[in-house]
């Protein structure tokens, strides 16, 4: 009876591994290719993205956000700056508008609210403390094991092993809950984005729109799934407090 018990846990298990890595592996992929499609569509308006800018700058910020260049394939927001590639700025294709319309969202969120600045701050204590985590991890499984084997028999270890290993964890989770929390932020500005495209175009080239922000939340999605099965080591190597990078911030 438990036989078979423990052997349906591990075939469900072993099932949803390999659902989890299929995902993970179609997300990228899927994004690459809604990106050239629309990439290659141009706006029925006409507008390019540097007019587009302006306008809803002036509209729904006062002019207050400033425009700044940045590399090819890095388009971000950060505090009061819309960073874009020349490529972005002079583009007129439906891929360079949904891109710079998520930016407009994190900016309509920061000038709402401070979860963005809030997260921001989290972020950066969690690249920090990601540094110790891997090293807490083994020291406690290295103390623990020391003591088990009597090799150093004080209690004093293990209590040592097992607060090093209960940190680690923690930072572990620490990753999940504030990659979780990104998907969130990442939602919020994309349902942003969407208004901000409805003025200038048709609800059918806003749906595609909508499809290609929807595959890039899904990279954030295969970013947590490969940093929750990153003890497996049959996923990429994933920074757990990297941001993804498919055009967002």
């Amino acid at each position: 009876m438990w036989t078979w018990i423990i052997v349906g846990i591990v075939v469900a298990l072993a099932v949803l591994l390999c659902f989890a890595l299929a995902v993970a592996s179609f997300s990228f992929d899927n994004y690459k290719d809604k990106l050239e499609k629309l990439d290659s569509t141009r706006n029925s308006f006409g507008i390019l993205t540097l007019q587009y800018v302006a306008t809803i700058n002036s509209k729904h910020f006062g002019g207050r956000l400033k425009l700044a260049k940045c590399r090819e394939w890095q388009d971000h927001y950060s505090t009061g700056v819309v960073a874009l590639s020349e490529k972005t700025m002079q583009s007129n294709s439906l891929a360079s508008l949904a891109i710079v319309s998520h930016e407009l969202g994190h900016a309509r969120q920061d000038a709402s609210g401070d979860t963005l600045k809030k997260h921001w701050k989290m972020r950066r204590t969690g690249r920090i403390c990601g540094f110790f985590f891997l090293p807490l991890i083994i020291v406690g499984i290295v103390l623990s094991l020391l003591w088990v084997f009597d090799v150093l028999p004080e209690i004093y270890y293990i209590i040592a092993g097992g607060i090093c290993f209960g940190l680690g964890i923690f930072i572990f989770i620490f990753a999940i809950i504030l990659k979780y929390k990104e998907i969130k932020i990442e939602k919020e500005a994309s349902v942003f984005a969407l208004v901000f495209l409805r003025e200038f175009l048709t609800e059918q080239e806003v749906s595609l729109c909508d499809d290609l922000l929807k595959s890039a939340r899904l990279t954030y999605w295969a970013s947590l799934i490969r940093t929750l099965l990153s003890w497996t080591f049959l996923t990429g190597k994933d920074n757990m407090f990297r941001l993804v990078e498919n055009n967002k911030s």
